[in-house]
This record gives structure tokens, C-alpha cells and sequence, in this order.
């Protein structure tokens, strides 16, 4: 077929809405094109079968092939993508370059769409005058007068579109502080009406403000015009899936993913799968969290590869809170560079964080030091995040024995962060703080603020954390402590012991799998070490016999309800389904609860007589009521 007749094929295809169809003919046409002005005009109708990026690609390559009779029509086809992609700025130099040298026609065509732009920023006087000069092509004339008759009954918000694209450039800018004041303005303005329209704009904005100040206020301001309003899903999800974000921050797992169910009524999208995924990981449910990024990166880097960044920060974070430091430092790096190569600059400087932190924790103080800088240089507009980068200078100061520098440090982060602190940076500050008086040999001052920090987990229902906390400060103690400070050994084990038992336990939280087992014997690893140190540190022999026979207590599998078969059944069996499944002795399953997967019961009580409470029993009974995880079943069976 000849170009034209695929092009008339093409056109079509696209009226009757089969954009992919319309599409691949249309890339027919264009192969097929003898002549440059087929292929120009091809290209002016592919670019309605594709998105607004790839259709500014085709456009910049049909401005390359255009002679002057096409010349303006490209220009004007790709100011208004550029309007499309945010770029006010390129989109009205466009029109200003078509205009040189713009025949009667080509000169009404640029003033329509110069126009358009004009009343996207609230310029509507420029605008009519615009539309005065196209409405004398008879070509434009109708389209010109509905304009200004568009612009005459413009209402008096209206001025908030212009307030509302200049915060969206300041935003991209950098200018923080200016974009806030530009939305802050556009919000009042809204208020002059409380039409459909305006209450639609002012979600809008609402959801803009959200982005860079305030945001579980914002966007409940947004989420709720939203409902009560005839606005775009895009408005509403975008909403729900910020204020998400920031509950999921202050430990409000419960609302988070309520909202982010009501979002996916509307959307499920690879933004709000990678937003979930946060929200667990961050509340410590590493095994949904898990399962839920890596199915979210997948889908990134098959559409939205602008997200796998952040997907793989927060691969990182559940690498890093279950033992795996190298996974979690690979996964940091790869962020980092993929933030870094698309001008993420939020996510860019968060993996410099996270890079430092890890950098200090394997006690390369010169590295986390200058990854701190890094990050600070990314992070000059944004206080909050500032302080993430003077509390890792205060842990490392307290790192090189310099603890009196790291509390001024620490008084200006908690300045910083003000009554707006998560409960995770809360956590942190007073834990350093803690090891900074604990260096300074300020051991009660070290105890209110590792209490704190224990309070906050309670509260925040960061069981995860608290452990770790109550193992940290037991092994601590002991590194300070020797066998004639019984009392001091007595309080680690008090902190060691529960601890242990309860990190261990956690894996019931775990489907079966690598996460589970990395748990296991990276995370829970060092709770364990610290309870054997401890227990050593009294010359317990029972309790260290016990607390061996409890370690070797394996899952119990749930069999009253399974299915026998004969002996002669069971080679009709099929082969498990994938390498990471237990065998089908492993897998008899149970109802699942919050605290247990639907793998396994509670392992037994293990007591060399099993009628008889073994010394390990009133620790597994503390730990229960200390932590809130069950650790054991009230069955016992024998040791041997």
C-alpha cells in the first residue's frame, strides 16, 4: 500500500479509538513515505496514538524534515505538547519561532495556541488579545470567538490557575519555600467560589501543597474536596496515596493502607504498589513489604522506570532491617545512580543517607562522613532532611570518641524536626543521644533516653525496633560490665534475653522462603549472641542448657485436618510447583494471624520433663508480654 492509503487507514483507525491499530499502520506509513512532507504529515498523526514524550520525540524529528509551508504547523503541534509535559517556558518560545516570517494562516494557527497558554497561567487579557488577532482567519474565527466568550465569563479564581503553575515551576526549580507561597495564593484565590470548578481546582492545589509542606493536613484537605467535588481520579489517588506516605511515616499502618485500598479502587498503579511496599517496610512487615517491591520493580522497569529508584530504596531498607548489609548497600547504590541520571534529587540524596548510615555501621567513619556532605549539598532547601545528615555526623563524632560534640548536634536535629518528628527519627535521636551519654559516663541519663526510645517503639508498634534496642543496650552493658558486677550483668540479661526470644520468634512472621531463613541467622543472630553473652556473663549452666534445647525446637506443622492417602496414592502427588516451595511435608497449613504465617503452628515448649517448667519458661512468658509476640505454644514435649 502506498503512504497515503496507510495514512487514510491510519486516521481510521485512530477516529474509532484504536490507538494501537492507528498506530502501527501510521509507523507503516511513514516507512512507506517517498517524500519529506509525507513523512512530516505522518508523524502530525502519530503523535495522537502515543504518550506526550514520545509525541514530542516525533514532533523535534518532523521539525528536522519540515519546509517552510510545514514549518508552523509542527511548531504549534509541539508547543501544545510541551504544555502537556509542564514546559510553559519551551512551549511559548515554539510559538514565538513560528511566528517569524508566518503567513495570514500559519499566524491565526500560532495566536490559537498561544492563547491556550496564555489562559493555562491566568493571563487572560493577553490572551483575548491573542484571540482578537487569530479570529480574523475565518479558519479560527468560530474557535476565536467561543475563546473570548470563554475569557469574558472567566470568574474571579481564575487568577489561581496562573498562581497554581507558577508554585508547579518553582516546585521543579528547587525553590521550595517560593512554590509553597505561589500555592498558598492559588488556594485563597479558590475561595472566592465554591462552584464545582473552583472546589476542583482547590483539590488540585491542595494536593500540590501536600507534596512540600504539611501533607497529612494537605492532602486531607484535598481527599475530602475531592470526594465532595465532580475532580479527576488522578486528584483524589494522588492524595490518598500522600497522606498514605506520611501515616505510614508515623507508624499509622492501619489508615495507610486504608487509604491506599480506597486508592486502588481508582488506580492500581505501580506508584501506589511501590507506596504500600513503603508503608510495610517501614512498620516492619518485611515479608508483604518484600513481596510487594520486587513485583512493584518489575512493573517499573516494564512502563515507569522514573520509580525503580525508590523501589529500590525501599528493597534496601528490608535488606538492611533483615541482616543482608551488602544487599542493602547494592540496592542503595543502584537507587542512587538511577536517581542521580533522572534528576531525582529527593531520592538521590535519600540513598546517600542510607549509604552513609551503612558506612558507619561497618565503621568506615571517612566514608559516611563524606556521604553525609554528599547528601547535605542535595538537601539545602529541605530542613527535615537536613537533620538526617547532622544526626549521622553526632553518631559519628560519638564514633570517634567525641561524644560532648555529638549533643549540640542532636539538640539542633530535635530544633529541627519540632513536634512534626516521625516516630523512626525519634527513635533514632534519643538513641544516639543515649550512646552519647552513655560515652560521657552519664549512665543514668543514657537509661531515660534508651527508655524513650523503648516508649516511642511501644507506642509506634515497632516491635522490630524495640528489640533491637533492648539487645544493642544489653550488649552494651556487658562489653563495660565483669563478673563481679552482678547486678549490671542481671539487667543485660533482662534486656538480652526477652529480646532474643522475641527476634527469633518474628520469623513466624515470615512466609517460608529466603527472607524468613535470612532472618533468622543475619537478624535475629545478633539478640542471640548477646542472650548466650549474658547468661555467661552469671555462670547459668541450667539456663544455658535450656535456652540451647529451645533453639533446637523447629516449627510444628498443623496435621489434624489434612487429607491421608495410601501408600499406593502418593506417587500421584504432583512435584512442587517451584524451587523457593517447602516440601509437602512442610506445608500443611493453618489460619494465618497478624503475628503468624499460614505455614506453621508455634513450636513446643522444649523441658527435659515436660511436665515441669523448664528455667527458660517465665523468660519466654516475659517475652510474650514484653514484645507482644507469641514465642512459644502452651504445649511442652521432651527434650530427648
Amino acid at each position: 500500500m502506498t503512504c497515503a492509503a496507510l495514512k487514510d487507514e491510519g486516521l481510521r483507525l485512530l477516529q474509532s479509538g484504536d490507538l494501537a491499530g492507528a498506530e502501527t499502520v501510521l509507523r507503516a506509513a511513514y516507512d512507506a513515505a517517498t517524500t519529506p512532507a509525507e513523512r512530516v504529515t505522518t508523524l502530525l498523526n502519530l503523535v495522537f496514538t502515543v504518550d506526550a514524550a514520545q509525541a514530542h520525540a516525533l514532533l523535534t524529528e518532523a521539525l528536522g524534515l519540515a519546509d517552510a509551508a510545514l514549518r508552523a504547523t509542527v511548531l504549534a503541534s509541539r508547543a501544545e505538547t510541551l504544555l502537556h509535559l509542564g514546559r510553559w517556558d519551551d512551549a511559548w518560545a515554539d510559538t514565538e519561532l513560528g511566528l517569524v516570517d508566518a503567513g495570514p494562516r500559519d499566524e491565526a494557527l500560532l495566536r490559537t495556541v498561544r492563547t491556550g497558554l496564555l489562559i493555562v497561567v491566568g493571563r487572560l487579557e493577553e490572551a483575548r488579545g491573542e484571540a482578537l488577532v487569530a479570529q480574523r482567519h475565518p479558519e479560527f474565527a468560530e474557535q476565536a470567538r467561543a475563546t473570548l466568550a470563554h475569557i469574558a465569563a472567566a470568574p474571579p479564581w481564575q487568577a489561581c490557575v496562573a498562581l497554581n503553575v507558577r508554585g508547579a515551576a518553582l516546585a521543579q526549580a528547587g525553590d521550595v519555600s517560593g512554590a509553597v507561597e505561589a500555592y498558598e495564593a492559588a488556594y485563597r484565590a479558590t475561595l472566592l467560589s465554591d462552584d464545582a470548578e473552583a472546589v476542583a481546582c482547590r483539590a488540585a492545589i491542595a494536593g500540590n501543597l501536600a507534596n512540600l509542606v504539611d501533607a497529612v493536613r494537605w492532602s486531607t484537605e484535598a481527599i475530602d474536596l475531592a470526594r465532595s467535588a465532580p475532580v479527576q481520579a488522578d486528584v483524589l489517588v494522588n492524595a490518598l496515596l500522600v497522606r498514605a506516605q506520611h501515616l505510614g511515616h508515623a507508624s499509622r499502618v492501619t489508615e495507610a493502607l486504608a487509604d491506599l485500598t480506597e486508592a486502588a479502587r481508582y488506580a492500581d498503579t505501580v506508584a501506589l504498589r511501590a507506596v504500600r511496599a513503603r508503608v510495610l517496610a517501614t512498620n516492619g512487615l518485611f515479608g508483604e513489604a518484600s513481596t510487594e517491591a520486587t513485583a512493584a520493580l518489575d512493573l517499573a522497569y516494564a512502563g515507569q522506570p522514573e520509580l525503580a529508584a525508590g523501589l529500590h530504596v525501599t528493597l534496601a531498607e528490608i535488606a538492611g532491617s533483615t541482616g543482608d548489609l551488602a544487599g542493602s548497600a547494592e540496592h542503595h547504590a543502584l537507587a542512587r545512580d538511577l536517581a542521580a541520571a533522572t534528576g531525582d534529587r529527593p531520592t538521590e540524596a535519600g540513598a546517600l543517607l542510607s549509604l552513609a548510615r551503612l558506612a558507619y555501621l561497618g565503621s568506615d567513619n571517612d566514608r559516611a562522613e563524606a556521604l553525609f556532605a554528599g547528601a547535605a549539598d542535595l538537601l539545602h532547601d529541605d530542613p527535615r532532611r537536613l537533620a538526617v545528615c547532622l544526626h549521622g555526623r553526632a553518631a559519628i563524632a560519638i564514633s570517634r570518641g567525641a561524644p560532648a560534640d555529638a549533643l549540640p548536634l542532636l539538640d539542633e536535629v530535635r530544633d529541627r524536626l519540632g513536634d512534626q518528628a516521625t516516630p523512626v527519627e525519634l527513635i533514632a535521636l534519643h538513641q544516639v543521644r543515649g550512646s552519647a551519654l552513655e560515652a560521657l559516663d552519664d549512665h543514668a541519663g543514657a537509661d531515660e533516653e534508651y527508655a524513650v526510645a523503648t516508649a516511642v517503639c511501644e507506642r509506634a508498634g515497632l516491635r522490630h525496633v524495640a528489640i533491637g534496642i533492648a539487645w544493642w543496650r544489653a550488649d552494651a552493658i556487658l562489653r563495660t560490665a565483669t563478673a563481679a558486677d552482678v547486678d549490671l550483668c542481671r539487667r543485660a540479661l533482662d534486656l538480652a534475653l526477652p529480646a532474643a526470644l522475641a527476634a527469633e520468634a518474628v520469623r513466624h512472621r515470615f512466609a517460608h522462603g529466603p527472607l524468613r531463613e535470612r532472618w533468622i541467622a543475619l537478624a535475629a543472630a545478633p539478640a542471640t549472641r548477646a542472650a548466650f553473652t549474658a547468661i555467661g556473663s552469671l555462670g547459668d549452666v541450667r539456663l544455658a542448657a535450656a535456652y540451647v534445647d529451645h533453639l533446637t525446637a523447629t516449627v510444628s506443622l498443623h496435621t489434624e485436618a489434612s487429607q491421608a492417602f495410601a501408600r499406593e496414592e502418593l506417587v500421584t502427588l504432583p512435584a512442587p510447583p517451584a524451587e523457593d516451595h517447602l516440601p509437602y511435608a512442610a506445608s500443611f497449613p493453618r489460619v494465618a494471624s497478624a503475628d503468624l504465617t499460614a505455614d506453621f503452628l508455634l513450636p513446643p515448649r522444649v523441658r527435659v520433663d515436660p511436665a515441669v517448667p523448664s528455667p527458660l519458661d517465665p523468660w519466654i512468658d516475659e517475652a510474650q508480654r514484653r514484645y507482644g509476640l507469641p514465642v512459644r505454644s502452651a504445649e511442652a514435649v521432651s527434650a530427648w
